[in-house]
């Protein structure tokens, strides 16, 4: 069996990495875990023994197999990549979500790449096999985090003795990422939705910001017009009856709740997470949020049919996780022995 090193600085990695941690070690496999930024919280938090990656303790990879790492926007993930190839160590990277593939493998000068990279299915994998520059293997393994979540979330919701009247607004740092390009930001989005909100006089919106965005900027921005959360999305998808949001991934996990879900992304430049528009119509003009938010009130509370277009997804997710890096070590091992 394996001794597998797991490193994640974005959460989205760093959840569907840990998704998959019981199915590793019930296949016989050792779990170490290094953090980065908002992981290191994540991962403590869910119990886990981690280390944090500072400049002062790099891993140093003793009896190490293979590094396993999410994806991101941050060079934290592509650095760990290059100090396994340095070690001669394989890597996998995970692919959470359908948004800005090529953006994760970027640097100055070109493109930074795993030995092979876990994909969510079979449209993604086409994408990034097409890219010229990308050469290592691709396995498709469907979402961990979203087949665990999923399964303990409909328990929990089934349990609730009544509905809250909650709908909850999961943000993401657009004007961070991205300023301008995306036609629209977080900020703009809140503020259409206080607006359309003030007409029906429903005082129970909360904000989920980002783990990556600052909470101090978003109190000056709620301004005692809703409530900023810090509860765990999990949670929060537990008590809510509704989930508003822009391209988050939060909207995906809504949807397989049987959550009604609403997109706001008025004037967008590009379909950023295509799936979105499986789950919900969004929302692309100002002009017709009006009607959409009215349709959209009167489904609170009411279960929604799941699209069988993420049945996928969840399949064994965190078995496919696993057998992807059994596949990459035992891949190295016989390039090994040539």
């Amino acid at each position: 069996m394996s001794r597998v090193l797991l490193y994640a600085h974005d959460p989205g990695g760093a959840l569907m990495l840990s998704a998959a941690a019981c199915a590793a070690l019930s296949r016989g496999h050792e779990l170490v875990f290094h953090a980065a930024g908002p992981s290191v919280h994540l991962w403590r938090k869910a119990g886990f023994d981690v280390v944090e990656d500072v400049s002062t303790s790099l891993p140093k990879f003793d009896g190490i197999d293979i590094v396993v790492t999410g994806t991101g926007f941050s060079a934290r993930e592509q650095t760990m990549w290059l100090r396994a190839q340095a070690a001669g160590l394989p890597s996998l990277a995970v692919v959470d979500a359908w948004t800005s593939l090529e953006r994760r493998f970027k640097a100055k000068g070109g493109h930074v790449q795993p030995d092979a990279v876990g994909v969510l299915d079979n449209e993604l994998a086409n994408e990034l096999n097409a890219m010229a520059w990308w050469c290592g293997r691709t396995y498709v393994i469907g979402q961990p985090h979203l087949q665990i979540q999923t399964a303990k979330l409909v328990d929990a919701r089934t349990a609730r003795k009544m509905d809250s009247g909650k709908i909850v607004f999961f943000s993401e740092p657009v004007r961070e990422d991205y300023g301008d390009t995306r036609g629209f930001d977080q900020f703009e989005v809140f503020e259409g939705l206080m607006e359309a909100n003030s007409q029906l006089k429903n005082s129970k919106i909360l904000v989920k910001p980002h783990p990556r965005e600052d909470t101090g900027a978003w109190e000056q921005v709620v301004r005692g017009r809703a409530q900023l959360s810090s509860a765990s999305a999990a949670d929060l998808l537990t008590a809510c009856d509704g989930v508003i949001g822009m391209t988050t991934m939060v909207l995906i996990e809504a949807h397989l709740l049987g959550l009604p879900v609403l997109s706001l992304q008025p004037e967008r430049t590009s379909n950023a997470n295509p799936l979105v528009d499986i789950a919900t119509t969004p929302v692309l003009s100002w002009s017709t949020f009006p009607d959409a938010w009215q349709t959209y009130y009167a489904l609170l509370g009411t279960r929604q049919t799941v699209s069988p277009r993420f049945s996928s997804l969840l399949r064994d997710a965190d078995q496919r996780l696993v057998a992807a890096i059994e596949a990459t070590v035992e891949i190295n091992q016989l390039k090994l022995k040539c």
